[in-house]
């Protein structure tokens, strides 16, 4: 019998993504669904953060994903990032953040680091998820961060060429600063690469492909 994996996503379109990428790296068979739920990045946007309705919302979508038959739960998010140690109490099947694998690469890898986030509402956990984990692998690191204004409104309002430009430019200049850029939300990773090769000076790190990665290495595992 397959594996059966939930993606819990605050965004449509995401879905396709983590599909094609589940496709290509995991060798054996597994079920794919999908909870998207705008209701909790549109809460995070109009708030600043996370609010106890997100904490709600969030909070029911990783129950009902287990009530629903999953054998791990994926969350494509990293504004919830925070949620995560809390709903993990909740269920009895892995519960597995976007961002962290990506996070453990990056600074283990980098000293300088460039953050870029088109929500203002993940910057803040992305910066505290990078510093965690470089204090706790006994790393330091020097962050440069950079909020693209305007792209995330773009990409709700379905203005994709818009998204795509406000991130390219923010990219190639933050290259400038750092040894390596962290791309924060999974919703950045397609534009990534669509840049020049000759204009990406520096390694600009993603998450969805790690954390499929780690998906794969926990499904070997359970």
């Amino acid at each position: 019998m397959g594996i059966t994996v939930f993606f819990i996503n605050t965004i449509t379109g995401i879905e396709n993504t983590f599909n094609s990428l589940c496709d290509d790296i995991i060798t054996v068979k597994i079920t794919k669904k999908h909870i998207s739920d705008e209701s909790i990045i549109t809460q995070i946007l109009a708030a600043g953060g996370i609010t106890k309705h997100v904490r709600k919302r969030f909070f029911e979508n990783v129950i009902s994903a287990e009530q629903a038959g999953a054998d791990i739960i994926q969350v494509t998010c990293s504004s919830v990032t925070p949620l995560i140690p809390c709903a993990a109490q909740l269920v009895d099947v892995p519960l597995l953040s976007v961002d962290r694998p990506m996070a453990e690469s990056a600074v283990s890898r980098f000293g300088r680091l460039g953050l870029m986030a088109t929500n203002p509402g993940t910057l803040v956990p992305s910066r505290e998820l990078l510093l965690s984990t470089a204090e706790k692998g006994g790393r330091k690191i020097i962050l440069r961060e950079a909020l693209c204004k305007g792209a995330y409104d773009a990409l709700l309002e379905g203005r994709k060429d818009i998204h795509d430009r406000i991130i390219l430019e923010e990219l190639e200049k933050l290259m400038e600063e750092v040894d390596a850029v962290v791309l924060a939300q999974a919703s950045m990773a397609r534009v990534a690469e669509m840049m020049n090769k000759d204009k990406k000076t520096k390694p600009v790190l993603t998450s969805p492909e790690m954390a499929v990665r780690h998906l794969a290495k926990t499904i070997e595992n359970l």
